[in-house]
């Protein structure tokens, strides 16, 4: 791939699928789930997005986060927007391997709220995780889906099979769709056997397991209550 440093870098696209609590009105608590998206013609990468690519893809977005409120989200969770960010790696000299993406340049709202069971008690950080299986087995790509409804957790904390296969079947669907109008959900790859590289591996196959999962660093910042107590 052509890099930033050069006068056509090649380019692909990370979409930001965005979510609030809809009791939380603080921006810093939203949850997001990314995606990284080539528009591959030909076997070439294709930089260039137009507003009519930008429908494509997101209407397929839309139904992917759309399948995950309705089929597994608290009630409580709402789709807020979703961002996409044109992304290109860095040349080899630079340690840092993405280019500065700067704002969005393309931003689709929505507000479509979650119907599932609304009477959940767990930590906000919990999730359940789609894996992107590439064909080498450490770079596998991970999207984590925030606010999972409890009636798809059995007693011992894990996810029901059912939960599972539905999960599975849905992101397959949309990814099936997405690429076969030639635009191909990617993971980004900056090191192999300790040596850096840049470059994109497409997805292969969907996987998912029965073990929920953390977003990490989704701690509450709008503390409702604290106590402080001196230890002498």
């Amino acid at each position: 791939m052509t890099d930033a440093g050069t006068e056509n870098p090649q380019t692909w696209r990370q979409a930001h699928i965005i979510f609030e609590d809809s009791g939380n009105a603080d921006p810093r608590d939203r949850m997001v789930t990314t995606l990284d998206i080539a528009n591959i013609t030909g076997g070439t990468i294709d930089s260039t997005w137009t507003d009519a690519d930008y429908t494509t893809v997101n209407t397929k977005v839309a139904a992917l986060a759309s399948a995950w409120l309705a089929g597994f989200a608290q009630s409580r969770l709402r789709h807020k927007q979703t961002n996409y960010y044109v992304r290109a790696f860095n040349p080899m000299s630079n340690p840092k391997p993405f280019a500065i993406s700067g704002p969005p340049e393309k931003i689709f709202t929505s507000g479509q709220a979650a119907t599932g069971t609304p009477a959940t008690i767990q930590a906000n950080q919990l999730a359940f995780t789609t894996t992107e299986r590439t064909a080498y087995p450490r770079h596998w790509g991970r999207n984590y889906w925030p606010l999972p409804a409890n009636t798809h957790l059995s007693l011992q904390g894990g996810i029901s099979n059912t939960a599972v296969d539905a999960l599975a079947t849905a992101v397959q669907q949309q990814y099936a769709g997405l690429m076969a109008a030639e635009f191909f959900p990617v993971v980004p790859v900056t090191q192999v056997q300790k040596a850096a590289v840049r470059g994109l591996l497409t997805v292969s196959a969907i996987q998912v397991d029965n073990v929920p999962d953390v977003i990490r660093r989704r701690r509450i910042a709008s503390v409702g209550y604290r106590k402080i107590l001196p230890t002498v």
